[in-house]
Protein backbone atom coordinates (compact mmCIF):
# COMPACT_ATOMS: atom_id res chain seq x y z
CA UNK A 1 0.00 0.00 0.00
CA UNK A 2 1.37 3.19 -1.09
CA UNK A 3 1.63 5.51 1.91
CA UNK A 4 1.96 9.91 2.06
CA UNK A 5 2.52 12.59 4.45
CA UNK A 6 -0.36 13.37 5.79
CA UNK A 7 -1.21 17.25 5.56
CA UNK A 8 -3.29 19.11 8.49
CA UNK A 9 -6.12 20.80 7.26
CA UNK A 10 -6.93 24.44 8.77
CA UNK A 11 -10.50 25.59 9.44
CA UNK A 12 -11.28 29.57 8.88
CA UNK A 13 -14.50 30.30 10.17
CA UNK A 14 -16.73 32.09 7.92
CA UNK A 15 -19.47 32.05 10.06
CA UNK A 16 -18.67 34.45 12.86
CA UNK A 17 -19.02 37.78 10.82
CA UNK A 18 -21.20 39.15 8.51
CA UNK A 19 -19.09 42.22 7.83
CA UNK A 20 -17.96 42.95 4.10
CA UNK A 21 -14.47 42.38 3.05
CA UNK A 22 -14.26 39.14 5.11
CA UNK A 23 -10.80 37.58 5.22
CA UNK A 24 -10.78 33.86 3.54
CA UNK A 25 -7.35 33.15 3.45
CA UNK A 26 -4.56 33.78 6.70
CA UNK A 27 -1.05 32.30 6.63
CA UNK A 28 1.21 32.76 9.96
CA UNK A 29 4.76 32.56 7.05
CA UNK A 30 7.98 32.80 9.27
CA UNK A 31 9.85 34.84 6.92
CA UNK A 32 13.29 35.65 9.83
CA UNK A 33 13.04 39.12 7.27
CA UNK A 34 14.08 37.11 4.58
CA UNK A 35 12.05 37.14 1.82
CA UNK A 36 9.25 34.77 1.28
CA UNK A 37 9.70 32.11 -2.01
CA UNK A 38 6.66 31.35 -3.60
CA UNK A 39 7.36 27.98 -3.54
CA UNK A 40 7.11 28.30 0.16
CA UNK A 41 3.74 29.95 0.57
CA UNK A 42 2.63 27.25 -2.18
CA UNK A 43 3.41 24.36 0.29
CA UNK A 44 1.49 26.21 3.16
CA UNK A 45 -1.18 26.86 1.37
CA UNK A 46 -1.89 23.85 -0.93
CA UNK A 47 -1.38 19.89 -0.58
CA UNK A 48 -1.90 16.84 -2.97
CA UNK A 49 -3.92 14.04 -2.14
CA UNK A 50 -2.94 10.64 -4.59
CA UNK A 51 -5.27 8.50 -6.52
CA UNK A 52 -5.31 4.94 -6.40
CA UNK A 53 -6.31 2.35 -8.34
CA UNK A 54 -7.60 -1.40 -7.32
CA UNK A 55 -3.78 -2.21 -7.09
CA UNK A 56 -2.95 0.54 -4.87
CA UNK A 57 -0.80 2.05 -7.75
CA UNK A 58 -0.64 6.10 -7.78
CA UNK A 59 -2.86 7.09 -10.62
CA UNK A 60 -3.59 10.76 -10.49
CA UNK A 61 -3.47 13.82 -8.24
CA UNK A 62 -5.36 16.17 -6.74
CA UNK A 63 -4.87 19.64 -5.90
CA UNK A 64 -6.46 20.50 -2.29
CA UNK A 65 -6.67 23.21 0.48
CA UNK A 66 -4.92 23.21 3.42
CA UNK A 67 -6.92 26.42 4.71
CA UNK A 68 -10.68 25.35 4.23
CA UNK A 69 -13.37 27.48 4.10
CA UNK A 70 -16.06 27.27 7.33
CA UNK A 71 -19.28 27.87 5.61
CA UNK A 72 -22.79 26.43 5.35
CA UNK A 73 -25.04 26.02 2.00
CA UNK A 74 -27.52 28.34 3.40
CA UNK A 75 -25.69 31.06 3.75
CA UNK A 76 -25.80 34.38 1.11
CA UNK A 77 -22.23 34.24 0.99
CA UNK A 78 -21.86 30.68 -0.11
CA UNK A 79 -20.75 31.80 -3.91
CA UNK A 80 -18.62 34.11 -2.88
CA UNK A 81 -16.59 31.97 -0.42
CA UNK A 82 -16.54 28.83 -2.77
CA UNK A 83 -15.15 31.56 -5.71
CA UNK A 84 -12.25 32.34 -3.62
CA UNK A 85 -11.56 29.10 -2.70
CA UNK A 86 -11.37 28.52 -6.42
CA UNK A 87 -9.73 31.10 -7.19
CA UNK A 88 -6.87 29.70 -4.62
CA UNK A 89 -6.48 26.50 -6.35
CA UNK A 90 -6.38 28.05 -10.02
CA UNK A 91 -3.62 30.66 -8.71
CA UNK A 92 -1.86 27.57 -7.19
CA UNK A 93 -1.95 25.97 -10.59
CA UNK A 94 -1.06 29.11 -13.00
CA UNK A 95 2.42 28.89 -10.25
CA UNK A 96 3.54 25.58 -10.56
CA UNK A 97 2.89 26.04 -14.26
CA UNK A 98 5.08 29.50 -15.05
CA UNK A 99 8.12 28.20 -12.84
CA UNK A 100 7.82 24.35 -14.18
CA UNK A 101 6.79 22.77 -11.02
CA UNK A 102 4.40 21.08 -12.96
CA UNK A 103 6.75 19.05 -15.14
CA UNK A 104 3.92 17.61 -17.60
CA UNK A 105 1.92 15.78 -14.74
CA UNK A 106 -2.00 16.57 -14.56
CA UNK A 107 -3.69 17.91 -11.11
CA UNK A 108 -7.37 17.31 -10.72
CA UNK A 109 -8.88 20.47 -9.22
CA UNK A 110 -12.23 20.65 -8.16
CA UNK A 111 -14.03 23.51 -9.02
CA UNK A 112 -17.79 25.14 -8.98
CA UNK A 113 -20.44 25.55 -11.77
CA UNK A 114 -19.59 28.79 -12.17
CA UNK A 115 -15.63 28.82 -12.22
CA UNK A 116 -15.83 25.97 -14.81
CA UNK A 117 -17.97 28.73 -17.01
CA UNK A 118 -14.97 31.38 -17.06
CA UNK A 119 -12.86 31.14 -19.60
CA UNK A 120 -9.88 31.63 -17.22
CA UNK A 121 -9.70 28.04 -16.77
CA UNK A 122 -8.49 27.42 -20.01
CA UNK A 123 -5.21 29.80 -19.47
CA UNK A 124 -4.05 26.57 -18.09
CA UNK A 125 -2.69 23.63 -20.28
CA UNK A 126 -5.20 20.98 -21.14
CA UNK A 127 -2.00 18.82 -20.19
CA UNK A 128 -1.90 19.93 -16.71
CA UNK A 129 -5.53 19.95 -15.15
CA UNK A 130 -8.53 18.00 -14.67
CA UNK A 131 -11.80 19.58 -13.58
CA UNK A 132 -14.16 18.19 -11.46
CA UNK A 133 -17.78 19.70 -10.66
CA UNK A 134 -20.00 18.69 -8.94
CA UNK A 135 -23.17 18.20 -11.20
CA UNK A 136 -27.50 18.08 -10.87
CA UNK A 137 -29.99 17.70 -13.08
CA UNK A 138 -30.71 21.57 -12.51
CA UNK A 139 -26.71 21.88 -14.17
CA UNK A 140 -27.21 19.90 -17.71
CA UNK A 141 -28.98 22.46 -19.91
CA UNK A 142 -25.74 24.74 -18.72
CA UNK A 143 -23.01 22.37 -18.19
CA UNK A 144 -23.33 20.81 -21.17
CA UNK A 145 -22.26 22.90 -23.85
CA UNK A 146 -19.60 24.22 -21.33
CA UNK A 147 -18.42 20.85 -21.32
CA UNK A 148 -19.02 19.80 -25.01
CA UNK A 149 -16.67 22.89 -25.85
CA UNK A 150 -14.26 21.67 -22.91
CA UNK A 151 -13.95 18.10 -23.92
CA UNK A 152 -13.01 19.39 -27.81
CA UNK A 153 -10.47 21.27 -26.60
CA UNK A 154 -8.97 18.62 -24.58
CA UNK A 155 -9.93 18.94 -21.44
CA UNK A 156 -10.98 15.92 -19.36
CA UNK A 157 -13.95 16.45 -17.01
CA UNK A 158 -14.60 14.76 -13.44
CA UNK A 159 -18.25 15.09 -12.28
CA UNK A 160 -18.41 14.58 -8.52
CA UNK A 161 -21.80 12.82 -6.51
CA UNK A 162 -24.25 12.80 -9.98
CA UNK A 163 -27.89 12.92 -9.48
CA UNK A 164 -29.00 9.08 -10.45
CA UNK A 165 -31.12 10.54 -13.52
CA UNK A 166 -31.33 9.47 -17.02
CA UNK A 167 -31.04 13.04 -17.91
CA UNK A 168 -27.29 12.94 -16.41
CA UNK A 169 -26.62 10.60 -19.34
CA UNK A 170 -24.80 13.34 -21.80
CA UNK A 171 -22.88 14.18 -19.30
CA UNK A 172 -21.62 11.45 -18.13
CA UNK A 173 -21.03 10.62 -22.07
CA UNK A 174 -18.27 13.64 -21.74
CA UNK A 175 -17.16 12.97 -17.90
CA UNK A 176 -14.02 10.48 -17.83
CA UNK A 177 -14.75 9.99 -14.65
CA UNK A 178 -17.47 9.91 -12.00
CA UNK A 179 -16.33 10.32 -8.04
CA UNK A 180 -18.45 9.25 -5.17
CA UNK A 181 -18.05 10.67 -1.94
CA UNK A 182 -18.42 7.14 0.32
CA UNK A 183 -18.07 8.35 3.85
CA UNK A 184 -21.68 8.67 5.11
CA UNK A 185 -22.81 5.84 3.34
CA UNK A 186 -23.64 2.30 3.88
CA UNK A 187 -22.30 -0.72 1.34
CA UNK A 188 -26.29 -1.32 -0.14
CA UNK A 189 -27.00 2.40 -1.37
CA UNK A 190 -23.09 2.13 -2.37
CA UNK A 191 -23.47 -0.86 -4.72
CA UNK A 192 -26.71 0.49 -5.96
CA UNK A 193 -24.65 4.24 -6.69
CA UNK A 194 -22.18 1.92 -8.79
CA UNK A 195 -24.95 -0.05 -10.52
CA UNK A 196 -26.98 3.13 -11.32
CA UNK A 197 -24.16 4.62 -12.66
CA UNK A 198 -22.82 1.94 -15.07
CA UNK A 199 -26.47 1.99 -16.57
CA UNK A 200 -26.34 5.43 -17.11
CA UNK A 201 -22.88 5.45 -19.17
CA UNK A 202 -20.44 6.04 -16.30
CA UNK A 203 -16.86 5.16 -17.37
CA UNK A 204 -14.54 5.31 -14.59
CA UNK A 205 -15.89 5.55 -10.94
CA UNK A 206 -13.69 7.13 -8.01
CA UNK A 207 -14.64 6.19 -4.17
CA UNK A 208 -14.05 9.52 -2.54
CA UNK A 209 -13.11 10.38 1.08
CA UNK A 210 -11.94 6.65 1.89
CA UNK A 211 -11.19 6.73 5.35
CA UNK A 212 -10.91 3.20 6.85
CA UNK A 213 -10.29 -0.08 6.19
CA UNK A 214 -13.42 -1.81 6.14
CA UNK A 215 -14.97 1.07 3.45
CA UNK A 216 -11.44 0.36 1.30
CA UNK A 217 -12.12 -3.32 1.05
CA UNK A 218 -16.25 -2.86 0.36
CA UNK A 219 -15.70 -0.72 -2.50
CA UNK A 220 -13.20 -2.35 -4.04
CA UNK A 221 -15.60 -5.60 -3.77
CA UNK A 222 -18.38 -3.05 -5.06
CA UNK A 223 -16.80 -2.13 -8.27
CA UNK A 224 -15.26 1.16 -7.89
CA UNK A 225 -12.17 1.84 -10.49
CA UNK A 226 -10.01 3.74 -8.01
CA UNK A 227 -10.04 5.27 -4.82
CA UNK A 228 -9.07 8.54 -2.84
CA UNK A 229 -9.50 9.39 0.95
CA UNK A 230 -6.73 9.66 4.23
CA UNK A 231 -6.92 5.95 4.49
CA UNK A 232 -4.14 5.54 1.94
CA UNK A 233 -2.17 8.35 4.36
CA UNK A 234 -2.01 5.68 7.51
CA UNK A 235 1.44 5.51 8.23
CA UNK A 236 3.23 2.06 7.03
CA UNK A 237 2.31 -1.18 8.64
CA UNK A 238 -1.36 0.64 9.58
CA UNK A 239 -3.03 -1.52 6.55
CA UNK A 240 -2.52 -5.11 8.73
CA UNK A 241 -4.86 -7.45 7.56
CA UNK A 242 -7.85 -7.85 9.80
CA UNK A 243 -9.25 -11.04 11.11
CA UNK A 244 -12.28 -12.90 9.13
CA UNK A 245 -15.60 -12.63 10.24
CA UNK A 246 -19.04 -14.90 10.64
CA UNK A 247 -21.07 -13.82 7.95
CA UNK A 248 -24.03 -15.28 9.61
CA UNK A 249 -23.44 -13.23 12.91
CA UNK A 250 -23.01 -9.64 11.00
CA UNK A 251 -26.49 -10.42 9.64
CA UNK A 252 -27.97 -11.22 13.24
CA UNK A 253 -26.66 -8.35 14.22
CA UNK A 254 -28.03 -6.09 11.21
CA UNK A 255 -31.32 -8.11 12.11
CA UNK A 256 -31.00 -6.55 15.75
CA UNK A 257 -30.01 -2.79 14.84
CA UNK A 258 -32.35 -2.47 11.73
CA UNK A 259 -34.99 -3.23 14.76
CA UNK A 260 -33.40 -0.96 16.87
CA UNK A 261 -32.88 -3.45 19.55
CA UNK A 262 -31.15 -1.81 22.53
CA UNK A 263 -27.68 -1.23 22.76
CA UNK A 264 -27.02 -3.99 25.78
CA UNK A 265 -28.80 -6.18 23.52
CA UNK A 266 -26.07 -5.99 20.83
CA UNK A 267 -23.37 -5.78 23.26
CA UNK A 268 -23.96 -8.78 24.18
CA UNK A 269 -24.48 -10.15 20.62
CA UNK A 270 -20.99 -8.79 19.86
CA UNK A 271 -18.96 -9.34 23.01
CA UNK A 272 -19.74 -13.16 22.26
CA UNK A 273 -17.11 -13.03 18.90
CA UNK A 274 -13.21 -11.84 18.67
CA UNK A 275 -13.00 -11.09 15.39
CA UNK A 276 -15.90 -8.95 15.57
CA UNK A 277 -15.10 -6.88 18.64
CA UNK A 278 -11.58 -6.56 17.14
CA UNK A 279 -12.55 -5.20 13.84
CA UNK A 280 -15.41 -2.26 15.69
CA UNK A 281 -12.42 -0.99 17.71
CA UNK A 282 -10.21 -0.46 14.66
CA UNK A 283 -13.21 1.31 13.01
CA UNK A 284 -13.93 3.46 15.84
CA UNK A 285 -10.01 4.53 15.58
CA UNK A 286 -10.34 5.54 12.20
CA UNK A 287 -10.76 8.75 10.88
CA UNK A 288 -14.54 7.96 9.00
CA UNK A 289 -15.69 6.08 11.83
CA UNK A 290 -17.67 9.88 13.36
CA UNK A 291 -16.14 8.73 17.13
CA UNK A 292 -14.26 11.53 18.36
CA UNK A 293 -13.11 10.38 21.69
CA UNK A 294 -11.32 7.29 23.15
CA UNK A 295 -13.23 4.29 23.98
CA UNK A 296 -12.04 1.80 26.40
CA UNK A 297 -15.01 -0.66 26.11
CA UNK A 298 -17.66 -1.83 23.71
CA UNK A 299 -20.65 0.04 25.62
CA UNK A 300 -18.62 2.83 24.84
CA UNK A 301 -18.07 2.48 21.43
CA UNK A 302 -21.92 1.27 20.71
CA UNK A 303 -23.14 4.45 22.78
CA UNK A 304 -20.90 6.96 20.43
CA UNK A 305 -21.53 5.21 17.11
CA UNK A 306 -25.61 4.43 17.28
CA UNK A 307 -28.04 2.90 15.34
CA UNK A 308 -27.56 4.46 11.94
CA UNK A 309 -23.41 4.58 12.28
CA UNK A 310 -23.40 0.78 13.21
CA UNK A 311 -25.82 -0.06 10.60
CA UNK A 312 -23.38 1.45 8.39
CA UNK A 313 -20.44 -0.15 9.46
CA UNK A 314 -21.75 -3.94 9.36
CA UNK A 315 -23.14 -3.72 5.83
CA UNK A 316 -19.26 -2.39 4.82
CA UNK A 317 -18.35 -5.15 6.66
CA UNK A 318 -20.32 -7.75 5.21
CA UNK A 319 -19.66 -6.54 1.31
CA UNK A 320 -15.97 -6.88 2.34
CA UNK A 321 -15.48 -10.11 3.90
CA UNK A 322 -14.96 -13.28 2.47
CA UNK A 323 -17.49 -15.70 2.77
CA UNK A 324 -15.27 -18.10 4.35
CA UNK A 325 -11.79 -18.27 6.12
CA UNK A 326 -14.01 -18.44 9.76
CA UNK A 327 -11.16 -19.31 12.48
CA UNK A 328 -13.66 -21.19 14.72
CA UNK A 329 -11.29 -22.56 17.24
CA UNK A 330 -9.84 -19.67 17.88
CA UNK A 331 -13.20 -17.67 18.19
CA UNK A 332 -14.23 -20.50 20.73
CA UNK A 333 -10.93 -20.24 22.85
CA UNK A 334 -11.36 -16.76 23.13
CA UNK A 335 -14.83 -16.75 24.20
CA UNK A 336 -13.79 -19.22 26.86
CA UNK A 337 -11.00 -17.22 27.61
CA UNK A 338 -12.94 -14.11 28.16
CA UNK A 339 -15.96 -15.37 29.76
CA UNK A 340 -13.48 -17.40 32.32
CA UNK A 341 -11.25 -13.88 33.29
CA UNK A 342 -14.37 -11.99 33.72
CA UNK A 343 -15.96 -14.53 36.07
CA UNK A 344 -12.88 -14.38 38.33
CA UNK A 345 -13.37 -10.88 38.55
CA UNK A 346 -15.72 -11.01 41.68
CA UNK A 347 -13.74 -13.78 42.85
CA UNK A 348 -10.58 -12.55 42.84
CA UNK A 349 -9.32 -10.74 46.56
CA UNK A 350 -7.32 -8.13 44.51
CA UNK A 351 -9.15 -5.29 42.87
CA UNK A 352 -9.91 -6.23 39.19
CA UNK A 353 -12.29 -4.37 36.82
CA UNK A 354 -14.37 -7.60 34.80
CA UNK A 355 -15.20 -5.95 31.48
CA UNK A 356 -11.45 -4.88 31.07
CA UNK A 357 -10.64 -8.78 31.80
CA UNK A 358 -13.22 -9.90 29.19
CA UNK A 359 -11.41 -7.59 26.79
CA UNK A 360 -7.77 -9.08 27.38
CA UNK A 361 -9.52 -12.91 26.74
CA UNK A 362 -11.00 -11.81 24.07
CA UNK A 363 -8.46 -10.14 21.84
CA UNK A 364 -5.93 -12.62 23.38
CA UNK A 365 -5.95 -14.78 20.16
CA UNK A 366 -5.78 -12.09 17.33
CA UNK A 367 -1.95 -12.06 17.03
CA UNK A 368 -2.77 -16.12 16.02
CA UNK A 369 -5.27 -15.06 13.75
CA UNK A 370 -3.43 -12.27 12.19
CA UNK A 371 -0.18 -14.36 12.15
CA UNK A 372 1.59 -11.08 13.98
CA UNK A 373 3.11 -10.21 16.76
CA UNK A 374 1.27 -8.75 19.58
CA UNK A 375 2.96 -5.07 19.13
CA UNK A 376 1.31 -4.98 15.80
CA UNK A 377 -1.94 -6.89 16.45
CA UNK A 378 -2.88 -3.42 19.01
CA UNK A 379 -1.38 -0.87 17.47
CA UNK A 380 -4.18 1.02 15.88
CA UNK A 381 -6.66 0.03 19.32
CA UNK A 382 -7.31 2.69 21.68
CA UNK A 383 -7.22 0.05 24.54
CA UNK A 384 -7.21 0.77 28.33
CA UNK A 385 -3.11 1.10 29.42
CA UNK A 386 -3.67 -2.18 31.80
CA UNK A 387 -5.51 -4.34 28.94
CA UNK A 388 -2.87 -3.13 26.71
CA UNK A 389 -0.25 -4.25 28.71
CA UNK A 390 -1.49 -7.42 29.64
CA UNK A 391 -1.82 -8.15 25.36
CA UNK A 392 1.58 -6.77 24.35
CA UNK A 393 3.40 -6.92 26.92
CA UNK A 394 2.43 -10.05 29.23
CA UNK A 395 2.58 -7.74 32.48
CA UNK A 396 0.41 -6.64 34.82
CA UNK A 397 -2.83 -7.91 37.20
CA UNK A 398 -4.70 -8.52 34.10
CA UNK A 399 -1.84 -10.74 32.66
CA UNK A 400 -1.92 -12.88 35.78
CA UNK A 401 -5.33 -13.66 34.93
CA UNK A 402 -4.83 -14.69 31.25
CA UNK A 403 -1.76 -16.61 32.56
CA UNK A 404 -3.81 -18.53 34.78
CA UNK A 405 -6.29 -19.29 31.77
CA UNK A 406 -3.52 -20.49 29.64
CA UNK A 407 -2.48 -22.85 32.30
CA UNK A 408 -6.01 -24.37 32.52
CA UNK A 409 -6.18 -25.06 28.84
CA UNK A 410 -2.88 -27.06 28.78
CA UNK A 411 -3.83 -28.27 32.19
CA UNK A 412 -0.64 -27.68 33.97
CA UNK A 413 -1.58 -28.51 37.80
CA UNK A 414 2.14 -26.62 38.90
CA UNK A 415 1.29 -23.67 36.82
CA UNK A 416 -2.42 -23.41 37.72
CA UNK A 417 -1.44 -23.19 41.68
CA UNK A 418 1.17 -20.47 40.76
CA UNK A 419 -1.03 -18.42 39.10
CA UNK A 420 -4.14 -18.95 40.93
CA UNK A 421 -2.14 -17.62 43.83
CA UNK A 422 -1.05 -14.77 41.88
CA UNK A 423 -4.49 -13.76 41.28
CA UNK A 424 -5.85 -14.40 44.43
CA UNK A 425 -8.76 -16.57 43.62
CA UNK A 426 -9.66 -20.48 44.83
CA UNK A 427 -9.37 -23.85 43.23
CA UNK A 428 -12.57 -24.20 43.33
CA UNK A 429 -13.58 -20.46 41.73
CA UNK A 430 -11.53 -21.64 39.07
CA UNK A 431 -12.97 -24.68 38.62
CA UNK A 432 -16.48 -23.63 38.63
CA UNK A 433 -15.51 -20.66 36.37
CA UNK A 434 -13.73 -23.02 33.92
CA UNK A 435 -16.87 -25.29 33.39
CA UNK A 436 -19.30 -22.52 32.75
CA UNK A 437 -17.22 -20.84 30.54
CA UNK A 438 -16.76 -24.13 28.66
CA UNK A 439 -20.81 -24.14 28.68
CA UNK A 440 -21.16 -20.25 27.19
CA UNK A 441 -18.57 -21.24 24.02
CA UNK A 442 -20.14 -24.31 23.45
CA UNK A 443 -23.50 -22.78 23.17
CA UNK A 444 -22.41 -20.04 21.14
CA UNK A 445 -22.44 -21.67 18.20
CA UNK A 446 -19.12 -20.32 16.60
Amino acid sequence: MRTEAQHETRIVNTLASERHGVTTHMLAIETNGLKSHQDEIRTRLLGQQSIYDKTSQTIGQELTLRVKLAFTASRTNLPKLRNAEDETLLAGLYSMAEDGSLNGKSLLVSVSAATLMSPEIEYLSQHNVMYAVQAGVQDVATLLPRMTQLVASGYRIVLDDVAHDDAMRPLLALASQVRVDVSHHDAIHLENTVRSLRTLGAKHIIAMNVAEEDTFNACLKLGFDAFQGNYFSQPKGAHASAPAVNRLRVLELMDRVIAHADMSEIEALLKMDAALSYRLLRFTNSAGSGVTQPVGSMAQVLHSMGHAMLYRWLTLLLHASDATGNHNVLLKRALTRACFMQALAGKSLQATQADELYQVGLFSVMKDMLGTDAASAFSRLDLNEPVKQALVHGVGNHAGFLELALACEADDEARMQQASAQCLVTYIDVNIAMINALIIAEEAAL
